[in-house]
């Protein structure tokens, strides 16, 4: 049986990060993780909407919602729906010079260093000021190799844009005090999908299904039209 809902985690999540909203929704589910390896975000979409079922949705958070937005240009008759979380319409637009920098850093060797250099970006407010989060984000982040988290960063930086948006029906989430994602990059996100449904959040950081599962459970399950049994 194929699931009904399939999770695309973000740059520092893995397949676990959804566990606790897969629990609560009780619907067959699926959620992704990243190779070690080189890879496409394209490649992610196709793989993801080729695991969906007919009529199923696709959740994505952050870069696992550019591969949502990939996959439902690419898929547009075959799903029910889309869900973005804190995510953007542009790579390029939400790297900036930091896509020259992903670049460059290719032709280094790999070392522990590119790891301080993402977690040196991080504040506690990407966390929602939860310890909970923070030990978890944290732990994807040391579990991953140097040439793991490289490939997935290399990924974001090659990923196309997205010209136009097939209709798909989409709601979009973001919680206002994360600082992962731009106001303005919000607004290019709505303008581009024209989501059904916004969703609002005043805190949760960039990682508010970690944070507050059970409420961000509920609202998935509203949007698909399911009463919580």
């Amino acid at each position: 049986m194929k699931p009904e809902v399939v999770f695309v985690p973000g740059l520092l999540g893995d397949r676990w990060s959804f566990k606790e909203v897969q629990d609560i929704i009780d619907v067959p589910t699926y959620a992704f993780d990243y190779p070690d390896t080189p890879f496409s975000l394209v490649d992610m979409a196709r793989e993801v909407g080729n695991t969906v079922k007919e009529g199923g949705y696709v959740v994505g958070t952050s870069m696992g919602g550019y591969v949502t937005l990939l996959t439902a240009t690419m898929f547009p008759e075959k799903l029910g729906g889309i869900v973005l979380v804190n995510t953007f319409a542009s790579p390029r637009r939400i790297l900036g010079h930091r896509r020259l920098l992903i670049y460059l850093l290719g032709y280094l060797p790999k070392g522990k260093w590119i790891k301080w250099i993402v977690r040196s970006g991080i504040k506690d407010s990407h966390f929602g000021y939860s310890d909970k989060v923070k030990a978890y984000v944290l732990g994807v982040l040391e579990r991953l190799t140097p040439e793991a988290l490289y490939a997935r960063l290399r990924a974001l930086a090659d990923a196309p844009e997205i010209g136009t948006f097939p209709g798909v029906r989409a709601m979009v989430m973001y919680n206002e005090d994360d600082p992962t994602i731009p106001p303005q990059e919000r607004k290019h996100l709505i303008n581009l999908v024209n989501p059904v449904k916004i969703v609002v959040c005043k805190e949760g950081g960039h990682f508010p299904y970690l944070k507050s599962p059970e409420g961000f459970a509920n609202v998935l399950l509203e949007f698909m039209g399911r009463k919580r049994l």
